[in-house]
């Protein structure tokens, strides 16, 4: 479940409020929604740090409860935009998007891959291409991460995003060309094919200038 983020309506913008706020521990943020006009806020530093942890790389809906002069407001959340510190690698300031849970969005989610394929069993290397796929679907059914089987995969073969279409229950955004993860052969065969194409190549190369003295 995700972290609760409270949040305070902030009146003074720019560089100088800004700074007192992180100052104090709180960090400005935006939230710009389809229906509403931009709100200027501060969240907690200590709860913010929390969610991000929690979250990791995922794609993930945030409960926010936002103070404006004592009313309580509740909005669905995702974030947008992060700014860092150039060197302490703290949270300067964020955007967030408010979302209708009723229209479909597109996120990246993370991919994870299951089982040993049986191209490694055979000295293959697994390579995996995208750590993410970008999906569209409701806010509310965006999944922690999506699981793919590669124990079927051979040495030399590979899965593609056009393989995938029919395995999850959403849209997927990536081409369908671009691949997902790859079983290459073992790093002494495929020097040794590579040999022996060069091989073949100069053989036939060279059949050619017989013919032609």
């Amino acid at each position: 479940m995700s972290v609760e983020l409270t949040a305070k309506v902030r009146t003074e913008t720019g560089k100088g409020p800004a700074r007192r706020l992180r100052q104090q521990n709180w960090i400005p943020a935006i939230c710009y929604g389809p229906k509403a006009e931009p709100l200027a806020l501060s969240v907690p530093e200590n709860l913010l740090a929390k969610c991000l942890r929690e979250m990791g790389e995922e794609s993930r809906l945030i409960p926010l409860v936002v103070d404006h002069d004592g009313k309580t407001e509740r909005k669905q959340v995702m974030i947008r935009e992060l700014q860092l510190h150039p060197y302490k690698h703290k949270v300067i300031h964020l955007d967030f998007h408010e979302v209708p849970l009723d229209e479909p969005i597109a996120v990246d989610v993370p991919l994870e891959l299951m089982g040993e394929p049986v191209g490694v069993e055979k000295g293959g290397m697994l390579n995996q291409i995208r750590h993410t796929l970008s999906i569209r679907c409701l806010p509310t059914e965006i999944p922690e991460k999506l699981t793919l089987d590669v124990s079927g995969l051979d040495v030399g073969e590979s899965i593609h995003i056009s393989d995938l279409e029919d395995k999850y229950p959403f849209e997927l955004l990536d081409e369908g060309r671009y691949t997902v993860v790859t079983v290459a052969a073992p790093a002494g065969e495929a020097a040794e094919e590579a040999a022996e194409e060069g091989a073949e190549l100069e053989s036939t190369e060279g059949g050619e200038e017989v013919t032609e003295a």
